[in-house]
Order: C-alpha cells, then sequence, then structure tokens
C-alpha cells in the first residue's frame, strides 16, 4: 500500500498547527520551509482541511493557520478522509460494480481485512499522538 504525498503532507502540516495548538496563527510559508515542502502545494490541501472545518486562517500581520480542534480530538482516519476519501485498498470494497468478481471473489475478504485493519489503526491515532512523539 502507498500513501499519497498529498496524506503525508497533510498530515506533516495538521502535525506543526497541532504543536503550535493554542499559540496563534502560523504562516504557510514557514511551514512549507521547516517541512521542505513546496508552498503552492500546501495551499492545495489547506483549502480541503480549511473546507473540512479541520483548520482556519487569520489575515493580517499576525495571521496564518491554526487547528481549529484540540489534538487529541482529530484522528487521523478522519485527516485521510477528507484528503483521500473513503479508505479501501481495492476499488471494489467501496464500489463492488467495478469489478464482475465481486460475489466469486477469492481475495476480497483479505483486502477487507487488511483495509479494517489500516483503516481501525488510523482510527485510533489522533494529531496527539504526533505530538507527544516529538516531545521524546
Amino acid at each position: 500500500m502507498k500513501v499519497s504525498s498529498r496524506f503525508r503532507y497533510g498530515l506533516r502540516l495538521l502535525v506543526d498547527l497541532a504543536e503550535h495548538y493554542g499559540k496563534g496563527p502560523l504562516l504557510l510559508k514557514e511551514i512549507a520551509k521547516c517541512e521542505k515542502i513546496s508552498k503552492k502545494y500546501l495551499e492545495q490541501i489547506v483549502i480541503s482541511l480549511r473546507t473540512a472545518g479541520l483548520i482556519g486562517a487569520t489575515r493580517g500581520s499576525k495571521g496564518g493557520y491554526y487547528l481549529i480542534k484540540a489534538p487529541n480530538k482529530v484522528k487521523v482516519i478522519d485527516i485521510y478522509r477528507i484528503l483521500e476519501g473513503p479508505f479501501a485498498p481495492v476499488e471494489c470494497l467501496d464500489n463492488p460494480m467495478v469489478c464482475n468478481m465481486t460475489r466469486n471473489c477469492p481475495t476480497r475478504h483479505i483486502w477487507a481485512n487488511i483495509g479494517k485493519a489500516v483503516e481501525k489503526t488510523l482510527d485510533k491515532m489522533t494529531l496527539a499522538h504526533f505530538v507527544k512523539q516529538a516531545t521524546k
């Protein structure tokens, strides 16, 4: 299974905001510089995160982006769903119509079990987990 750069970079952006939670907004250019990620790419990711209500923004000299919810309230699985959509290792799990073997597929249950295991793991983790790891 591969994880997209959109999800990886979005998660890193949110971890930065979580580490700074309650201390005021952060400039996107500073996050981009610190994380060595293109500012233009982060601007695209920020749109989805703002629309979903995970982050907010303020304008002006002390403006920037900030996390709306407490880090312990933001689950990694929710971030994945915002940035990538539903989680499924193979398309037929979410849309059985894409394959005529769905009902008789000998491997479909393996993919379903893998998907459930990964989803369960991501559901247990919050941004607070990464903040805690960073302070060790």
